[in-house]
């Protein structure tokens, strides 16, 4: 009889294994495509404040892509290098703690940004107490370095990147905000301007002083959240058949649970671990002068270009096909912020984009896939179902086409948690909204085609 055998448990893989046990949504982020590092920073934030592992890995993808900037490209192949750049939608409801979760994840770069604020500000006084002794001075006005843009007109934000070569992430609570605000200061179409800027094609503005702006190798990132009511404006004026559409990622997830306080307390050195990642990523990003271009590892490539022959050619709704071809190109960038995370994680090589990151970045491809069609479902609905709270919407897939009061009553008010869904009282109101629901016989209902 031979030696026992030792086998060691992990307690990231424990965690990811209970979370598929536990996990009843039909499209989970692949949390497991990050290094363990940080898979262990999203687990701590899940299990410590309840925050959806969907937001913390679209986050924490954003985040990395942040601190890339411009100083990494992968080169496909000559002529065609792609940036990391990503445009990130985060989807729920009010008090989904959507603006804490990604406050969480972007944490380590606020910290670098008020660092960078008060450098400013020390030399902004130097130079003006300059200034008031010497008129005539040599010296330069200070610049705010930044890695964050909030609030902006489209000319401020290519000044400010002309003053931040490395890119900038448009980094904002409520994205409708964003969304109205285009065509507000040109009659061109800000989203437009965006498609470029999404493709990192030369940019250049035209200011009023008759001074004007070029960027020739642009990076500019979005990240922020919205509600699912207000969906349909993202696809208004032309967006959702002028391609901005389908440069989103949107991150929405089947079902996210209503958040309960806790006396847990976070483990810092697993958020110390996670700071110094990012923060080491960006001081690399800082001291590269020029882009490092990072070909694909010859069999990845492979791999990569065979996957991407064999998609689909033909699709039953054209938005399916534009969909496809964006997330396709995301793919890589993707693999770029994989490749450079495990770099700054395990010590893996930059030298080459490996097998592991096109796999993970075909994986988020199908995720984010998932979630494209399930928001351009939710945009082409008819205008009264959107008005419907989660729950409605619920109680009403749930009823059969027709059905008895006390059929309807059993369905709608079944106990969760012990708990009834809602009150009869209640369910009887909803049954007197005569655009969902038609009565056929004394005490018998039919569902309306909606």
């Amino acid at each position: 009889m031979g030696e026992p055998k030792i086998y060691s448990l992990d307690n990231i893989d424990l965690e990811n294994d209970f979370f598929k046990l536990t996990n009843k949504y039909s499209n989970p982020f692949p949390i497991h495509i990050f290094p363990k590092i940080i898979q262990e920073v999203a687990y701590e934030a899940f299990n410590k404040f309840q925050f959806s592992l969907d937001y913390l890995g679209a986050g924490i993808l954003a985040a990395i892509s942040s601190s890339i900037g411009n100083s990494l490209k992968v080169e496909v192949k000559y002529g065609w290098n792609e940036k990391a750049n990503l445009f990130i939608v985060i989807v729920g409801r009010p008090g989904d703690s959507k603006s804490h979760a990604l406050n969480f994840c972007f944490k380590p770069i606020h910290i670098k940004e008020n660092l960078l604020f008060f450098e400013y500000s020390k030399l902004l006084i130097d130079y003006e107490d300059e200034l008031k002794t010497d008129a005539k001075t040599k010296s330069r006005k200070p610049l705010l370095r930044k890695y964050l843009i909030s609030d902006f007109t489209p000319e401020a934000l290519i000044l400010h990147h002309s003053n931040n070569k490395r890119g900038l992430y448009i980094y904002v609570d409520e994205l409708n905000g964003w969304i109205k605000n285009f065509n507000r200061y040109n009659s061109s179409g800000e989203a437009e301007t965006y498609l470029s800027l999404w493709s990192g094609t030369t940019i250049s503005i035209d200011r009023a002083s008759g001074k004007s702006l070029r960027i020739e190798d642009p990076f500019i990132g979005v990240i922020g959240s919205t509600q699912i009511s207000v969906l349909k404006s993202f696809a208004k004026d032309g967006r959702s058949s002028n391609g901005f559409m389908d440069r989103l990622l949107f991150v929405y997830p089947d079902t996210q649970k209503t958040l309960k306080w806790n006396i847990n307390k976070v483990d810092e050195r697993i958020l110390e671990n996670y700071f110094s990642i990012i923060s080491n990523l960006i001081e690399t990003s800082i001291d590269q002068k020029e882009p490092l271009l990072i070909p694909i590892e010859k069999k990845a490539k492979k791999y990569l270009f065979d996957w991407q022959n064999n998609r689909p050619e033909e699709y039953l709704f054209e938005y399916e096909r534009s969909i496809e071809i964006k997330l396709q190109q995301y793919v890589i960038r993707f693999a770029l912020i994989l490749q450079s995370i495990h770099h700054a994680a395990n010590k893996s090589t930059l030298d080459n984009i490996e097998m592991f990151a096109i796999k993970g970045g075909i994986k988020l491809f199908h995720y984010f896939y998932n979630n494209a069609i399930k928001v351009r479902q939710e945009t082409i609905k008819k205008a009264y179902l959107d008005t419907l709270t989660v729950l409605q919407k619920t109680i009403l897939k749930d009823l059969p086409d027709t059905f008895t009061t006390a059929q309807g009553l059993k369905i709608a008010c079944k106990k969760i948690n012990d708990k009834p869904r809602i009150s009869q009282r209640q369910f009887k109101t909803y049954l007197t909204d005569r655009k969902l629901f038609k009565k056929i016989a004394h005490g018998k209902y039919e569902k309306l085609n909606l």
